[in-house]
């Protein structure tokens, strides 16, 4: 029987989580077939050995096992190996460090996209795994379920791809891979172009920081400089996304950028020629307000530095 739903799983060097993140997909309890369609990046620890045992148990696992490692190449796994092959009406997403915690997380989304055919996307609240400790995350959404748009997208973020199910009609590949910059936001202004998304407030999985993430722990001028690309390079794609929400977050994105690197040029850091060409051009461009916080900064500096 076709699957109504196909999980798109991407590891890495996840030996010590990937049999938690694949317990969780067990876990799941549907009225509809699933298959469970898992790259694996070019691993060189024991993560595709795991892999391989569990596809031998489980007949719904279907593996795509790189001998060469292609996200270190600017590719995007999900755009050119998971996407074209899931059979699925839904995809959902989960990457091998995170993990599902909800029996019914898949049910209760295809359940509401299924009763809303303008419904292009689900999300759900989840939590933060650091340190050993569970925590809250930080995106305080007011009500049960939160419609989401171009114009309401980062008021508050719709939170991450490992909560994600969507409906594969909605993408738009061959723009996926034209991007230069891509990232979970690519995705989600994607699909909003053809409707809306929801947020269903449950907590339906944990989101785990550690020393491997490729993400979490780079530094903040890479997390902030990262998004600024993205989002500018996917609503130039997409006018029809530049919103007057989206253009605030552009802009709180960009000075974030600036600022972080202004801290690393005033402690003596060694920068590199992208962060000094993006500060200078940004300055040029910048609006009065952001100039005034540039000079109160450097004010502030020099004092301290005098003292």
């Amino acid at each position: 029987m076709k699957p109504l739903l196909t999980i798109c799983c991407t590891t890495f060097n996840q030996e010590k989580f990937v049999e938690q993140t694949l317990e969780g997909f067990y876990l799941q309890k549907t009225d509809f077939p699933i298959e469970i369609l898992i790259h694996d990046d070019a691993s060189t620890d024991k993560t595709p050995d795991i892999l391989k045992s569990h596809a031998l148990k489980d007949s719904r696992i279907k593996l795509v096992l790189q001998t060469e490692n292609k996200y270190s190449q600017n590719i995007m796994p999900w755009w050119y190996y998971s996407f074209p092959q899931a059979t699925g009406k839904y995809i959902a997403l989960c990457e091998g460090d995170d993990y599902w915690t909800d029996p019914l997380k898949l049910q209760k989304q295809v359940d509401f996209l299924e009763a809303h055919s303008k419904c292009v996307i689900s999300w759900t609240n989840y939590k933060i795994l650091k340190d050993n400790n569970i925590e809250k995350n930080q995106f305080n959404h007011k009500t049960e379920l939160n419609i989401i748009d171009y114009n309401t997208i980062f008021s508050p973020y719709c939170t991450l791809t490992l909560t994600a199910v969507f409906k594969k009609d909605a993408l738009d590949l061959e723009l996926l891979k034209s991007l230069k910059f891509s990232k979970d936001n690519s995705l989600y202004i994607v699909l909003l172009k053809h409707g809306y998304g929801v947020f269903m407030d449950f907590d339906s999985a944990v989101y785990r920081i550690h020393e491997g993430g490729v993400y979490s722990l780079q530094s903040s001028f890479f997390q902030s400089y990262s998004s600024y690309l993205n989002l500018k390079e996917i609503v130039d794609a997409i006018p029809e996304s530049k919103t007057k929400n989206i253009k605030k977050v552009i802009r709180s994105l960009g000075n974030a950028t600036y600022f972080e690197a202004l801290k690393l040029k005033n402690a003596d850091e060694e920068m590199s020629k992208e962060q000094l060409d993006f500060m200078k051009s940004y300055f040029e461009n910048a609006d009065f307000k952001t100039k005034l916080k540039h000079y109160k900064r450097q004010l502030k500096y020099l004092i301290k530095k005098d003292s």
